[in-house]
This record gives C-alpha cells, structure tokens and sequence, in this order.
C-alpha cells in the first residue's frame, strides 16, 4: 500500500509541475499575468483525478483488458464530476458543465486508452517476433 501511495504522490508532483510550468509560460506568453488560486486548486483537482487513474491503471490488473481500461475511466470520470459538484457549491457553474466535463474527459481517455492498446499490440507483436 505505501508503494501504491509513493506513486500517486510521484504522479502527481510530476503532473502538476510539469502542467503548471506549461499553463504560467503560456499564459505570460500570452501577456495574461494573473492566475486564480481557484484555477490552481481546479488544476491540482484534475491533476490528482489523473494521478489516480494512472495508479491505480499501473496497479490493478484484471483478467480482463475491458476492465483494465474501463475501471480507470470510471473512477477518474467520477472524481471529475465531484470537483464539477463541489465547483458548483462554491460558484456558479455554465448549464452545460456536466456534460462539457464528460466529453472533454471522455475524449482525452479515447485518445489516451488507444495509444494504450496499440502499445499493447507493439508489445505482442514484438514478443512473438523474438
């Protein structure tokens, strides 16, 4: 269980340094020279929704490879529509946000899951050729 726990932390350290360097550039860049302590805690939410995916994705193995995606997907769309509800007793939230956060979310776990898959393929395919 610590080893579970050291890789979330890992995980998201790396994450949310790496995603909040990219945003602060960009958006000096950009001539914005502000951020939001609430954009940074909105960040840091989707930040360890992501850090727990991918433990418990490296950690848990079912039989079966539909759950070995599907799982992950779930509990991380979960922890997305929480920070949307608990977004929504803070502040005024669009009409629109559930589902806006569902297909964003949705969609980056599509792109995410195939690369995942056809990283899975290049592995058979390579181990049969050996």
């Amino acid at each position: 269980m610590k080893k579970v726990g050291l890789y979330w932390i890992v995980i998201f350290s790396v994450i949310f340094t790496a995603v909040t360097l990219f945003s602060s550039t960009l958006m000096l860049i950009l001539g914005e020279t502000t951020d939001t302590h609430a954009h940074i805690l909105m960040r840091a939410g989707f930040v360890a929704a992501a850090a727990t995916t991918m433990t418990v994705f490296l950690n848990f193995k079912p039989k079966s490879k539909f759950l070995e995606y599907f799982i992950p997907y779930v509990i991380a769309q979960s922890m997305v529509f929480l920070m949307v509800f608990i977004t929504s007793l803070i502040t005024e939230i669009h009409p629109n946000a559930y589902r806006d956060a569902f297909f964003n979310f949705t969609g980056v776990s599509v792109i995410v899951i195939a690369c995942l898959i056809g990283l899975d393929i290049y592995k058979i395919k390579k181990k049969k050729l050996a």
